[in-house]
C-alpha cells in the first residue's frame, strides 16, 4: 500500500486514538484489544488473529518470531502488529513484522504496523533509530509506525481510599501525543499527529 492509503486508514473514525489515553496501566493487552476493534469495526471483510503464528517453521523455536495480532481481509493476513512498550525491543519487533511481509506464506500483506509506546525515565522513547533501519533497507515493506509518548502526571480523580490504583506502577502515566509515520516501499514519507492531550 502507498503512504495516503495507509494514513487514510490509520486516520479513519474507527481508530479513535485519544481513547487510549483512558487506558492505564502497562496497556499491552489493552492497546492489542483497541486495535482488534477498530480493524473489525472499519468492514465486514475484516477479521482478527489473535496470537499470529510465526511466519517461520522449523525445530523448536529458535528464531522465530510471532506477531501479537494479524488483521485480516477475507480471511487472508492483511496487516501484521507488534505492539511494543519497552524502548530496547522496537528493533526485534521491527524484525518480527519483516518475518511475515518476506515469507511467500503472507503474499497479501498490506502493510506492517508497530505500536510504539513508553513510560519510565528508564525507558525514554526514541523512535528516530528505527526510522533510519526503514529508510535505509532496500526491501523493507510498506510499514506505518504509531508513537505514543507518554508524562508522568498526578491523577486527579484517585483518592487516598483507591489504593489497587496506586499500586500500579504505571498508573500515573498519561499520554501526551500520538503520532504515526509512514514511509512506503518507494520511501515516501508521511508523518501526521494522530491525538494531542488537550
Amino acid at each position: 500500500m502507498e503512504s495516503k492509503e495507509i494514513f487514510d486508514v490509520l486516520s479513519k473514525s474507527e481508530f479513535n486514538w485519544g481513547k487510549l489515553n483512558r487506558i492505564y496501566g502497562s496497556a499491552h493487552n489493552s492497546i492489542i484489544g483497541f486495535l482488534s476493534f477498530a480493524w473489525i469495526s472499519l468492514s465486514d471483510k475484516h477479521s482478527v488473529l489473535d496470537g499470529a503464528p510465526s511466519p517461520k517453521t522449523g525445530k523448536g523455536r529458535k528464531g522465530q518470531y510471532n506477531a501479537d495480532l494479524l488483521l485480516c481481509v477475507d480471511s487472508k493476513p492483511f496487516i501484521p502488529v507488534e505492539v511494543e512498550t519497552t524502548v530496547k525491543n522496537y528493533e526485534n519487533k521491527l524484525k518480527s513484522l519483516n518475518d511475515y511481509s518476506d515469507s511467500f506464506k503472507y503474499e497479501n500483506i498490506g502493510f506492517e504496523l508497530l505500536y510504539l509506546g513508553n513510560g519510565g525515565k528508564n525507558n525514554k522513547h526514541n523512535w528516530d533509530d528505527i526510522k533510519k533501519i526503514i529508510i535505509s533497507s532496500p526491501t523493507q515493506n510498506s510499514i506505518a509506525l504509531i508513537s505514543a509518548v507518554k508524562r508522568k502526571t498526578l491523577i486527579q480523580n484517585i483518592s487516598e481510599g483507591n489504593s489497587l490504583l496506586a499500586r500500579n506502577e504505571y498508573y500515573p502515566w498519561e499520554i501526551i501525543n500520538i503520532d504515526c509515520w509512514i514511509c512506503d516501499r518507494k520511501k515516501v514519507i508521511i508523518e501526521r499527529n494522530l491525538w494531542a492531550n488537550p
